[in-house]
């Protein structure tokens, strides 16, 4: 990228690699986007979002782009911004029903699910769901533990929240949630506490890419969960230690 950001967010869309917001420390946000072309191997600048937002989360549906959430080190968002390719500039989108900072969204069958985050001045369990057909946010079953700066993302027909902050501390602990019964249960743990690590799925198995394990430890490992083997860990020595990323499938 052209320079070094965190707190970012990023979502793959036909061949490009988005990646919009995020912050440079000391309460520096930034609005800007960068897109990636693997078809010529290079970044460029792209329309900047509404405003200037870190923690907030992305994900790509029918041709958009979606940054959700986040915010500004003085406010928390609950607001949603689409970035539509064809008329290039940032949209207005139906905000969701709470502001959420730090939250992890995930797309399913149509529909997008956010799930808890920092409202400002806690943690949150809460979870909700928009479904472009219906144009509103729907709240959902809450979760069992609070949690922030954690994972979300699909195996099968479940999603998968997995570790995180709860207010206190990382936790190793993973939830699952079935859309059909609007319920969650508790999974498997991973083997150490990870929060603010990049997860993506890929043939039939999660990967959550470095991460903190606690205010000062950042990660060199990837954990990888598969239904059949459970999970297992990775070293990451081609990448070394890092945390505040994003990780797509292209």
């Amino acid at each position: 990228m052209s320079f070094a950001r965190s707190y970012a967010s990023a979502a793959a869309l036909d061949g490009h690699i988005f990646a919009f917001g995020g912050g440079g420390g000391k309460s520096s946000w930034y609005n800007t986007v960068e897109c990636y072309s693997s078809r010529n191997n290079e970044w460029i600048e792209c329309p900047s979002l509404n405003r200037k937002k870190g923690s907030l989360a992305g994900i790509s549906l029918n041709s958009k782009i979606y940054a959700i959430g986040g915010g500004d080190g003085n406010e928390t968002f609950s607001e949603v911004e689409m970035f539509d390719p064809y008329l290039g500039k940032w949209l207005c989108g139906p905000s969701m029903l709470i502001p959420r900072f730090a939250l992890a969204v995930a797309e399913l069958n149509g529909t997008i699910y956010a799930t808890g985050g920092y409202d400002g001045s806690m943690y949150l369990q809460s979870a909700e769901r928009y479904d472009q057909r219906e144009g509103v946010w729907v709240r959902l079953r809450s979760m069992n533990t609070k949690r922030g700066c954690h994972a979300l993302t699909v195996l099968g027909e479940s999603l998968y929240a997995m570790g995180g902050y709860n207010g206190d501390k990382m936790v190793s602990s993973v939830e699952i949630f079935d859309p059909r019964l609007n319920a969650w249960r508790m999974g498997d743990p991973m083997s150490a506490p990870r929060g603010y690590a990049a997860a993506v799925t890929l043939d039939g198995s999660a990967y959550l890419i470095g991460g903190l394990e606690s205010n000062v430890q950042i990660l060199a490992t990837v954990e990888v969960y598969n239904a059949s083997s459970g999970w297992s860990v990775l070293g990451l020595s081609s990448l070394g230690k890092r945390s505040f990323a994003s990780a797509v499938v292209m």
